[in-house]
Formats: C-alpha cells, sequence, structure tokens
C-alpha cells in the first residue's frame, strides 16, 4: 500500500514529542516502554489505523515501538518526525 506522510498525519488521533521525561508515567504502557525514542502517536479509536501507520513507518525504513496505554487505546514511539507535528 502507498502511503504519503499526509495519509499518516489521517490516521493518529494525538501526537507530541517523546523522550525521558515520560518516566513520571513508568507503568502506563503495556508493554513497557523506552523513553529514547523522539515521538509519540496515539491511536485511541481505530486499531487498523494503528495498523496502516506501522505500514508507513515501515515503507520509510523507520523502527518503532507499540505499547497499550492504559489511558486508552495504542501508542506508536519512533524516531519519525511528522510534518503536521514540526508545525
Amino acid at each position: 500500500m502507498k502511503m504519503n506522510e499526509g495519509d499518516f498525519d489521517r490516521l493518529w488521533d494525538t501526537s507530541m514529542a517523546w523522550g525521558r521525561e515520560w518516566r513520571a508515567h513508568d507503568g502506563r504502557f503495556d508493554p513497557p516502554v523506552s523513553y529514547d525514542w523522539k515521538q509519540a502517536y496515539w491511536f485511541e479509536l481505530s486499531y487498523s489505523n494503528l495498523i496502516f501507520a506501522k505500514s508507513f513507518l515501515e515503507d520509510k525504513g523507520y523502527d518503532y515501538e507499540v505499547a497499550a496505554d492504559e489511558a486508552g487505546g495504542w501508542v506508536i514511539l519512533t524516531n519519525y518526525v511528522s510534518q503536521e507535528v514540526m508545525v
């Protein structure tokens, strides 16, 4: 499947910078996550959007980590920073 950056940006619900400051939320994610990534993308309502987003990152050659979030939904952690969040 071919997706561009704009398609990826329409998949996630919330995004924010990730880093060591997130250690304060240790235990919130299952499985436990690394705090060495640059960006987090949340998928609160659609697991299928998460699957599409993983495919996009794989096609672009980006590593990522996925975890369930006890606050709801799932999160992808990666070093890919969308142009949408850079604005």
